[in-house]
């Protein structure tokens, strides 16, 4: 069975550039455009094994999900990856402070994506 990610972003291009790439790489991709289906996403059976989560989605905070999650017995472990455009300090401390447990910013390098997604453990090199 293939690992499920989970892609909170609200930039459609980027959604499906995600998707296309994570399955080239042998992941199963699961797409949310809104906090709302985020929530839906993580709230719902199967979990996904690892999500990617846009930290600005429109006028709401991706880490609202992560606090929430946080707080979940069975999500309390999730890998969670923030993703933002803004690539601050102030951005890094407060997905830090909010328990995601890695921050990447767009445009996404993604042989250090590739790499970190590898060393979560659940993840084939493939």
């Amino acid at each position: 069975m293939k690992p499920r990610i989970l892609v909170v972003d609200d930039d459609l291009f980027f959604r499906q550039m995600l998707k296309q790439w994570l399955e080239k790489e042998g992941y199963e991709s699961v797409l949310a455009e809104s906090l709302e289906e985020g929530f839906m996403g993580i709230a719902t059976e199967p979990l996904p094994d690892a999500v990617l989560l846009d930290i600005h989605l429109g006028e709401k905070s991706g880490l609202t999900l992560v606090h929430w999650a946080r707080k979940q017995r069975h999500l309390a472990h999730l890998p969670i990856v923030a993703l933002t455009g803004d690539d601050t300090l102030k951005d890094r401390k407060r997905s830090h402070d909010a328990g995601c447990d890695a921050h990447f910013t767009k445009p996404i390098d993604f042989h250090a994506l590739r790499k970190y997604l590898v060393s979560l453990g659940v993840f084939s090199t493939t």
